[in-house]
């Protein structure tokens, strides 16, 4: 067969998803560059981030591949930059992993943290700079967020903060740009229910950005 191509040398138009028979071509050809997903060898399936590694037989075969990809797995993950957005919980006050951080339950490289909020950086970064702001308050959703704390002045100044400190750790990070995301409900990517910003730098960023 020769040697492999380069991991980034082919196009989606050189392998399209129609039949499985493609997805086997995909698998030795080393490359699916539309989903965003390397293959670098037969068996071995690296994600974007660089953050798994997923090595099994079953990939050679076109049912165990589609399983895998299709099914919420890895093409989704890879489509959605890491983050995979699921239903919101039917309760809404429960316990999150961020909140086991903000009680010290779970440690976290936190670069910022007052009486209000706390600034860390992410376990799976999409980008050289990805901090998260949360605030110490448990708010599932922005979309919640003044059916959960109301709509006084000390909510708004609660939300206006986690901006202030969103931009001041930009600015510390990632002093040539940066950008302030928040995700809100499945089709908004949001995985975890308690508000964070993501602040996203350290690299050009494009546009659109999902």
């Amino acid at each position: 067969l020769g040697p492999l191509p380069p991991a980034n040398s082919l196009g989606a138009s050189n392998c399209m998803l129609r039949r499985p028979s493609s997805h086997i071509a995909c698998l030795f050809l080393g490359c699916f560059t539309r989903s965003g997903l390397a293959f670098s060898s037969p068996t071995r399936l690296l994600q974007p981030s660089g953050a798994q590694l997923f090595r099994s037989p079953s990939l050679l075969r076109p049912a165990g591949f589609l399983q895998r990809g299709l099914r919420g797995g890895a093409f989704n993950m890879a489509a959605q930059g890491g983050e995979v957005g699921t239903e919101p919980p039917k309760d809404p006050s429960g316990d999150t992993i961020f909140g086991k951080i903000i009680r010290k339950e779970i440690p976290a490289k936190v670069v910022y943290e007052d009486d209000k909020c706390m600034a860390f950086h992410d376990v799976a970064p999409q980008a050289p700079v990805h901090i998260l702001v949360i605030p110490k308050q448990a708010i599932s959703q922005m979309s919640k967020a003044k059916e959960q704390i109301g709509d006084s002045p000390e909510s708004k100044e609660l939300l206006g903060h986690l901006m202030m400190v969103a931009a001041d750790v930009g600015r510390e990070h990632a002093p040539k740009g940066f950008r302030l995301v928040i995700n809100d409900g499945k089709q908004g990517c949001q995985s975890v229910y308690h508000i964070h910003i993501h602040v996203l730098g350290g690299r050009q960023l494009t546009w659109p950005p999902g």
